[in-house]
């Protein structure tokens, strides 16, 4: 019987490598996981199915996947746990996270991370939003600029879009956004400003959002809020795998 699910399970996750590969192409190299994790699931498979594995070495394997597996459980479970918080209104800013833009246009997980950026902008006029993210190397315009220039198609007041177009991870957006915050706080409302705790939405995809807020609150000192945008239902198993291994690396890295 565990052959059987091991040779359907590495079945699915080629299938849904294949799947990624001609629905998203290769914007992204993290989906090469699957075709890797399918293929390790059909050798145990044949091998349990054909006794080429001494019963010691199975029951060291079946420890080591459980307790893979419960790992992934329960850090899938912290990031899901977030994913779908009440908005809260009137905030003093938005730091919008930047993702991958395609030429000088935004890609779909872009998108709606504008989307619901503008739409938060539009029913509280006294929020401004840090646009965040650099230009990456296959980027023709940065992120924070890509944003811009969409939200302004959209109707927001330039007024209330300020740009942060240095950072290139997550880590990078709330550190840079933080001095360009405390920054300005001081410049406008002077050493007050500085003491008062701003109250900061974190705009960005849902399987992002905990650990974009964790960054946060480790820091920064300000009250972290999180606005959780829209993904794209066929490949939320893949950015949520790869948040598992995103979480951990920025836990060891001390960033969570």
């Amino acid at each position: 019987m565990p052959e059987i699910i091991f040779l359907w399970l590495g079945l699915l996750c080629l299938g849904y490598f294949v799947g990624i590969a001609r629905y998203a192409g290769w914007s992204s190299k993290f989906p090469v996981v699957w075709a890797v994790l399918g293929g390790i699931l059909l050798m145990a498979g044949i091998l349990i199915l054909t006794d080429s594995i001494p019963k010691r070495i199975q029951t060291l394997c079946w420890v080591f996947g459980l307790l893979l597996l419960v790992s992934v459980l329960v850090v899938e479970g912290v990031i899901v746990s977030v994913m779908f918080l009440t908005v809260e209104p009137d905030l003093d800013y938005l730091v919008v996270l930047g993702a991958q833009v395609k030429g000088t246009r935004p890609s779909l997980s872009l998108q709606y991370r504008i989307d619901s950026a503008c739409e938060y902008l539009k029913e509280n006029p006294g929020t401004r939003a840090v646009l965040s993210g650099g230009k990456g190397p296959d980027e023709g315009i940065s992120e924070a600029r890509c944003m811009y220039e969409e939200m302004l198609r959209q109707g927001v007041d330039r007024e209330q879009l300020i740009l942060e177009d240095r950072s290139a991870s997550t880590s990078q957006n709330i550190a840079f956004t933080r001095n360009l915050l405390r920054e300005k706080t001081e410049r406008e409302e002077g050493t007050e400003g500085i003491s008062r705790r701003l109250k900061v939405g974190i705009v960005t995809n849902g399987f992002h959002l905990y650990r974009s807020m964790a960054i946060a609150r480790k820091k920064t000192d300000w009250q972290v809020y999180g606005i959780g945008a829209k993904s794209n239902a066929f490949l939320l198993p893949n950015y949520l795998f790869r948040e598992f291994f995103c979480v951990i690396k920025d836990k060891l890295m001390g960033n969570l």
